[in-house]
């Protein structure tokens, strides 16, 4: 009743001695005695609420819990709990007279003036560190400048005329992007050359931009006449012999250039080696009817029982085993 006065500011009245408890009622419990008494003090509330009166409080709040009950949840028995909040051990900071302890093998400790070396020893670690960063940093900004100047340098290349033929897609790009200066030192270059020291004169292959495949091999006489002629470039013509004419020869060997067997990788010979698909004289001499093998598949087309050879006018080549297995090539893109 204290509290609750001290809590409210108001008197809690004494209860009144005709409201003793039955001894033969049974006990409620306080949970059942502070309901009654909220639900009386609520009621009370509202009926002077409607009769129009403007105390602040209708009566004291009501005793919900007895002084004993009270008493008994604020009454500690024993020492207080153990809440595990410590004060945790302070922190201990090596002095001068610090040291290590003792060695395993029960020799002395370390000597005197160890955490000393151990302060310089990181002291120079430290210098060493920030030596190496401003070195790295150093050779970080010079490698920074030069691939600056490189594609400063670069960027210039490109749009000059040895940078526009080098990026040329193809042959006749690069002609029309050269100077006229590097036009007459390449003809320079093939006049001297052809027919001079050289196994063979240079020529130049023309291969389709979007495929790679070659179209024609001509050199800089050929060109020439061409151009007086208006005839254009064309593949050789066909051979009325056995033998290819010199020409197709040249023109077959560039096509192939390595032997079109499947998975075969060796080089045609220089002096022969080139096969009719379809044999002579039924089959002609000429570009579609004609693939460089190298000297072993070139036997084994003749003599190997049961593989077929099929040869395309476009120069795809389909091999079959005897098993039935099939494979393909085709001439090398450029």
């Amino acid at each position: 009743r204290a509290l609750l006065a001290a809590l409210t500011g108001a008197a809690v009245p004494d209860p009144e001695p005709g409201a003793a408890v039955d001894p033969g009622a049974p006990d409620l419990g306080w949970e059942a005695r502070e309901q009654r008494e909220l639900e009386r003090w609520w009621a009370e509330c509202e009926r002077r609420l409607l009769a129009g009166e403007h105390e602040p409080d209708p009566d004291p709040v009501p005793d919900l819990v007895s002084d004993e009950e009270l008493l008994r949840w604020f009454t500690v028995d024993g020492p207080a709990p153990d809440e595990g909040f410590d004060d945790p051990p302070p922190i201990r900071t090596p002095g001068v007279d610090d040291s290590p302890p003792p060695r395993v093998n029960g020799s002395a400790g370390a000597d005197e003036g160890w955490w000393a070396r151990a302060d310089r020893a990181v002291a120079d670690a430290g210098t060493a560190l920030l030596a190496a960063q401003q070195a790295i940093g150093h050779a970080g900004r010079l490698v920074a400048t030069a691939e600056r100047a490189d594609t400063a340098e670069e960027t210039t290349w490109q749009h000059t005329p040895a940078g526009r033929a080098t990026a040329a897609a193809d042959a006749l790009a690069a002609l029309s992007a050269a100077t006229g200066e590097h036009r007459a030192a390449l003809a320079a270059l093939l006049d001297r050359t052809g027919g001079g020291g050289l196994v063979d004169r240079p020529r130049v292959a023309v291969t389709d931009a979007l495929t790679g495949a070659l179209l024609a091999l001509t050199d800089l006489p050929a060109l020439r006449r061409t151009a007086r002629t208006g005839t254009g470039l064309q593949t050789p013509p066909t051979t009325a012999g056995y033998r290819p004419a010199a020409a197709l020869d040249r023109h077959v060997r560039a096509r192939d250039r390595r032997c079109r067997f499947p998975g075969c990788r060796r080089h045609v010979p220089h002096g022969g080696e080139l096969d009719h698909a379809v044999p002579w004289p039924e089959g002609e001499t000429s570009a579609a009817n004609l693939a460089g093998f190298c000297t072993r598949h070139h036997r084994g087309k003749h003599q190997a029982p049961g593989w077929t050879h099929r040869f395309a006018p476009d120069g795809t080549l389909t091999v079959t085993t005897p098993t039935g297995l099939t494979a393909t090539t085709t001439p090398p893109p450029y």
